[in-house]
């Protein structure tokens, strides 16, 4: 499970009825034409870390190995 992802859905349901703003990073929620949410990048730009955490000996299913060896190709570890 990606909690980023299902805490960013859940704020734009929210978003969408009108009940608040969401504040989350781009491309994390849909923003097309045929959406009624629109990004609105921050000035000045703020930047943050990111870290991906799973607990030790955690068994992963074949996409998620998949996923973990790409993101270490990707980042040369």
């Amino acid at each position: 499970m990606i909690v980023g992802l299902d805490l960013s859905y859940n704020g734009s349901v929210l978003a969408k009825e009108g009940t608040g703003y969401l504040l989350t990073f781009d491309g994390l929620v849909d923003t097309s034409r045929s959406s009624r949410l629109c990004f609105r990048p921050l000035m000045p730009e703020l930047t943050t870390n990111m870290y991906i955490i799973w607990r030790r000996g955690q068994q992963f299913t074949r996409a998620g190995e998949l996923f973990l060896d790409t993101l270490r190709h990707v980042l040369g570890e």
